[in-house]
């Protein structure tokens, strides 16, 4: 008669540690937002769930954008990343207002983003301590064959379907933006949901890399009625909050005093 094995130690403590594992990586993917899936930046990188993107560079259709003002206490811990404590969302950078989730949670820092005195320049060194970015949604709009160098796009189908992601520029990087949307209407005479946009990362010798913006060619006319079907649902969705759920958050770290070392806080298909 074949004997029963017993169930060895070391698997045992292989389960009860992929479980710990398991347990950390949904818990660090609540903790960055409750909707929504970003684009990395990180080092200069351009990736999508974890996959680097080629050549460092994604061409799109920018659906929505609005302003996003956040305040992280302490240092940022790339091990343990922590949702902000207090946020805002708007069209309007001088009307924003802490975002509902965060009133509710006794975690506004003031009544209105103008008045804080996070969000006013000198609160953190030279600069402010509450950050003021910018949430792109976008969709991928084609990909480029190496052999001609020519961008083919996606048909019809794609654009109504594709899955939305979303960009948090850099505070760096923002105002490269602002001239991207400027030069977008000057040139086009139609908002960047009306480009094929390119964007791509190069170095700096100050903020480690910037977000950089190029119109490659303005949306083919067949294609404007699906885009703009999608932007419908977008506008509604874009101000996604992050979670502020007090089991999800730990007491944050001091900030350490004196420069910080580089990069020390730096915070499909593409």
């Amino acid at each position: 008669m074949a004997s029963k094995k017993a169930k060895s130690t070391a698997v045992a403590n292989y389960d009860e540690q992929l479980a710990a594992m398991m347990q950390q990586e949904v818990e660090t993917e609540k903790s960055v937002s409750t909707g929504g899936k970003f684009i990395s930046t990180k080092g200069g990188q351009l990736s999508y769930d974890g996959n680097a993107m080629a050549n460092n560079e994604m061409y799109v259709v920018i659906l929505d954008h609005i302003f996003e003002n956040a305040y992280y206490e302490g240092r940022f811990d790339p091990e343990n990343p922590q949702p902000p404590t207090c946020f805002a969302f708007g069209r309007n950078e001088k009307d924003m207002i802490p975002h509902v989730n965060v009133t509710e949670a006794d975690q506004a820092q003031c009544d209105n983003c103008a008045d804080c005195p996070l969000n006013q320049w000198g609160s953190e060194g030279k600069g402010k301590a509450c950050k003021n970015v910018r949430r792109l949604a976008l969709i991928p709009a084609g990909h480029v064959d190496r052999k001609t160098d020519e961008l083919e796009l996606y048909d019809e189908n794609h654009f109504l379907t594709a899955e939305v992601a979303y960009l948090k520029l850099p505070v760096t990087s923002t105002k490269g933006f602002s001239t991207y949307v400027k030069q977008v209407a000057q040139a086009y005479n139609k908002p960047t949901l009306g480009v094929i946009t390119r964007i791509f990362t190069t170095p700096d010798a100050k903020t480690q890399y910037k977000v950089n913006f190029e119109a490659i060619d303005e949306v083919p006319q067949e294609l404007l009625g699906a885009l703009m079907q999608r932007r419908s649902a977008v506008t509604e969705e874009i101000d996604f909050p992050y979670s502020l759920e007090r089991e999800e958050r730990q007491a944050p770290q001091p900030k350490a005093r004196g420069r910080q070392a580089p990069g020390a806080a730096k915070r499909g298909k593409y």
